[in-house]
């Protein structure tokens, strides 16, 4: 196995936790380990190959990062042809991924498993292939039925090719253990350029309350449609460009953006990385902006783009956060707090002092001129101002912290030492999960 895999996957990092709960909340690595670990979170289940495997979760308290081992002795080294993968979270169901090289020439299998956390008795559900002549989109999601009787759906919407705007939605019931397809078709407003809705492939899927649920492409905005419909209707939440343009959106957007979902508001934030080469000041700055309204998203002046910073990544001499959030049920984002690292304060400076090579002495603050991009950006699920994000001295350093910012305080909350290769440059997922919570003899 170890033939088709980086040698850090087979490294499973010493994970602590404070207390013998599991927290509220994790942020979890969604690329699997291969090791031998055993607790109370494993469960076991089998591929449709016959291959016996289990899965144990490895959680630490938040901001630290926690993550899961795959292990099993029936495993050959061509069973997988990549890391197993948590694609997404809700509740207390999870939703992992496997990939077999297991099949006919030039082709792959790909395994759904829906694990259930429970105290005491954890359990992985194998979920049937969709129905022969069906296109994935490999942007899944699990949703627990209303009446919490451990029932769950699993749901996929996949573009066609007939036009941008036709969907198919592909939902699984555990109810019935059968795939139904509806047809959809997008309702947005009319003259909608093509290049500002979502392509084939989403960066995230986010559970947005009930049965709703939202396939994101960072660079442009969210579908959303509730899955539990007999009839769901497809509609989209654009997503404001509020530090770049029309022409970074070929670039992966995960290291600096991301979207969460709680309580019904749904939580953006942006990271700009201010480099050498895109120091001048925009025209069509947002910072002065406390509400976005969608029309203004989807009808926004072509030539704008003209004055935004065009690069990404070069020589990063510093950086600044900015978030909007906006409740499910309204046509507008409203801007959060922005902050500048420049009046960044430690609300807690003995604690940078810990961190040598991020505080600056003289100045009596931390350093970020001396520190590379921080990222990913990941949104703490209850608090709308505290984004927690990576921190390093250069990009390809495999040591990093991982760092709570307030956003309304301009403060840090907490920093936690993070290493090993996945850390290299930025190599590593983090999708914030809340089913360890339902791991707890009494959760709350």
């Amino acid at each position: 196995m170890e033939g088709y895999f980086l040698a850090s996957s087979f490294q499973s990092p010493v994970v602590t936790r404070a207390s013998a709960r599991y927290a509220p909340w994790v942020l979890l690595d969604t690329k699997a380990y291969f090791a031998i670990r055993k607790n109370a979170t494993t469960a076991e289940a089998v591929t449709s190959t016959g291959n016996a495997f289990k899965v144990t979760f490895c959680l630490a308290d938040p901001p630290a990062i926690s993550h899961f081992c795959v292990h099993g002795p029936e495993f050959q080294r061509d069973d997988l042809t990549t890391e197993p993968l948590v694609v997404f979270s809700a509740k207390d169901f999870v939703l992992l991924r496997f990939i077999s090289g297991r099949t006919r020439p030039g082709s792959r299998l790909e395994e759904y498993f829906v694990y259930k956390a429970d105290h005491g008795k954890p359990s992985l559900t194998l979920i049937p292939r969709t129905p022969p002549g069906t296109t994935n989109s490999s942007s899944l999601c699990v949703l627990p039925f209303d009446d919490d009787d451990g029932g769950f759906v699993v749901a996929d919407l996949c573009k066609t090719l007939v036009s941008p705007s036709d969907y198919k939605l592909h939902v699984f019931s555990s109810r019935t253990g059968k795939w139904a397809t509806m047809p959809l078709r997008l309702q947005t407003y009319a003259g909608v350029r093509k290049e500002d809705l979502p392509g084939h492939f989403f960066n995230k899927v986010v559970a947005l309350g009930g049965g709703a649920v939202g396939w994101t492409d960072l660079w442009r905005g969210i579908l959303t449609c509730n899955v539990f419909d007999k009839n769901p209707v497809l509609s989209f939440i654009p997503i404001p460009m509020l530090s770049y343009c029309d022409e970074q959106r070929i670039s992966g957007p995960w290291l600096i953006r991301d979207v969460t979902c709680f309580n019904g508001y749904i939580k953006f934030v942006e990271l700009e990385l201010i480099t050498q080469k895109s120091s001048e000041t925009r025209e069509d700055n947002l910072d002065s902006v406390d509400i976005i309204h969608d029309s203004e998203l989807f009808f926004h002046n072509e030539n704008a783009c003209t004055n935004k910073k065009k690069c990404l990544i070069d020589a990063c001499v510093g950086w600044k956060l900015r978030t909007c959030t906006r409740h499910t049920t309204w046509n507008y984002w409203r801007k959060g707090h922005p902050i500048d690292i420049d009046g960044f304060s430690a609300h807690n400076p003995d604690r940078f002092m810990l961190l040598p090579q991020l505080w600056n002495a003289e100045a009596g603050r931390s350093a970020p001129r001396n520190q590379c991009s921080a990222c990913p950006t990941t949104l703490d699920m209850d608090s709308e101002d505290v984004v927690y994000m990576m921190s390093k001295l250069s990009h390809d350093d495999k040591n990093a912290w991982m760092v709570g910012v307030n956003l309304a305080k301009k403060t840090t909350n907490v920093r936690v030492p993070v290493s090993g290769a996945r850390v290299r440059y930025f190599n590593l997922e983090l999708l914030i999960c809340d089913f360890s919570e339902y791991l707890n003899a009494t959760p709350r």
